[in-house]
C-alpha cells in the first residue's frame, strides 16, 4: 500500500448527507457488493469485454496444438478448425467466467482521487453533481492512517483476497495491456495461469492451476470499469468474501469473514459490510479524516455550520470543514 499512499497521500469519498451522518455516528464505511454499485457493468464488463482479448493469444496456442489433425486438413478442414476455435474459445469463456462467479462475492468501497489542486480543495463537479439535490459532501481521509486501519483489521480475518487498485478504465487491445505497471503485472500473471490451467485439462496433475487462475482473475474483473467513469479518477477497496463454491468447501467452513449486513434503499435490500471498525476498550474509534468540503448549494454555509456541529458533537475539531467554490446551482 505504500506506493499507493506516496501517490495518492489523501482519499476522496463523495457521499450526501445521510452518509456523512452515518459515516461519522458508525465510526465505519460500507463496502457494498458489486451487482448493486452504480456501474451495471461491473466485475461483468471484464469477462465480457476484457478477458476474451487477453485470452485470445492462450486459446491460439491451444489450438495449433490440434491444427494438423488429419480432420482439420483441406479447405473443409479449414472451415471445421475454425468452426472447432470459435465453439472451444466461447465454452471455455463461459465455463471461466461461471466458475468465477461462484468462487467470490466482491464488496467494494470506492474513494476518488483529485488530479489538480483546484479538485483538491472544490471537489470534481460531476462527483457534486451525481450526489444529487443535496448538494453532496466530501470526506478527505488521509491515506497512510487508512490503510494501516485496514490492515490491522483485515488481518483479524480469512478472507480470500483484499486489495487496493487504481481502477483502469482503458485497455489497448493492440498490446493487451493498460499502462498501468500494477495492472499489467496482473495481466501477464493471468496469461501464465491461463495457460497451465489448460494445460491441466489434458493431464491428471493435481496442481494449483485452477486456483491461481481464480485468484488472477478475481483480483483482475474487480479493477476494470466502463471507460464513461474515467473522470472519476477512482481508486477502490475491493474485500473478497468466499462464493457458493467455496462456501461448501467443508475445509472452509470455520474461516472467518467480515459480517454481511444489508440497508435498504429504494425498496431494495442492498448487501454490505462494515470496513475500519476500530475499538479501544469497548469504545469504537474515529476514522482519519482529514477535511470535509461542502458541495455546491445555494445554502452551503448554512450547511458548514451543520457539519462543523455534527463533528464537534463527535469529537473532530470543526474547523476542517471547508466549502467548494463552484458556483454549481444543482
Amino acid at each position: 500500500m505504500s506506493k499507493i499512499a506516496d501517490t495518492h497521500p489523501e482519499l476522496f469519498h463523495y457521499t450526501t448527507a445521510a452518509g456523512i451522518s452515518g459515516i461519522l455516528e458508525s465510526k465505519s464505511l460500507w463496502a457494498t457488493h458489486s451487482s448493486f454499485v452504480n456501474d451495471a457493468e461491473e466485475i461483468l464488463g471484464f469477462y465480457d469485454r476484457i478477458l476474451p482479448a487477453i485470452l485470445r493469444p492462450v486459446f491460439q496456442k491451444h489450438f495449433e496444438k490440434v491444427r494438423n489433425l488429419p480432420a482439420f486438413q483441406g479447405q473443409q478442414g479449414n472451415a471445421l478448425f475454425k468452426d472447432y476455435c470459435d465453439a472451444q474459445t466461447a465454452k471455455w469463456l463461459d465455463a471461466i467466467k461461471t466458475t468465477a462467479s461462484l468462487m467470490h462475492h466482491h464488496y467494494i468501497t470506492s474513494f476518488s482521487i483529485p488530479h489538480n489542486d483546484w479538485v483538491r480543495d472544490h471537489g470534481l463537479l460531476s462527483q457534486w453533481r451525481a450526489y444529487g439535490s443535496d448538494g453532496g459532501y466530501a470526506i478527505v481521509f488521509d491515506t497512510t492512517a487508512f490503510d494501516e486501519i485496514l490492515s490491522a483489521e483485515t488481518s483479524c480475518y480469512q478472507e480470500e483476497l483484499f486489495s487496493w487498485a487504481d481502477a483502469q478504465y482503458h485497455f489497448n487491445e493492440n498490446n493487451l495491456r493498460t499502462g498501468d505497471q500494477d495492472t499489467d503485472q496482473r495481466i501477464e500473471k493471468l496469461e501464465i495461469a491461463a495457460d497451465k490451467f489448460l494445460d491441466s485439462l489434458h493431464s491428471d496433475s493435481e496442481d494449483d492451476a485452477a486456483e491461481q487462475l481464480a485468484k488472477q482473475l478475481t483480483i483482475l474483473s474487480s479493477i476494470f470499469k466502463h471507460r464513461g467513469f474515467d473522470e472519476e479518477r477512482e481508486l477502490r477497496f475491493v474485500l473478497s468474501l468466499l462464493g457458493p463454491a467455496l462456501e461448501s468447501n467443508s475445509e472452509l467452513q470455520s474461516v472467518r469473514q467480515h459480517a454481511i449486513k444489508t440497508r435498504i434503499r429504494k425498496g431494495v435490500a442492498i448487501p454490505f459490510v462494515e470496513l475500519c471498525v476500530r475499538e479501544i476498550k469497548g469504545v469504537r474509534q474515529h476514522l482519519p479524516i482529514k477535511r470535509i468540503i461542502i458541495g455546491p448549494h445555494r445554502d452551503k454555509h448554512d450547511r458548514k455550520r451543520a457539519v462543523q456541529l455534527l463533528l464537534k458533537q463527535h469529537g473532530f475539531n470543526p474547523d476542517i470543514v471547508t466549502v467548494s467554490d463552484i458556483p454549481y446551482r444543482g
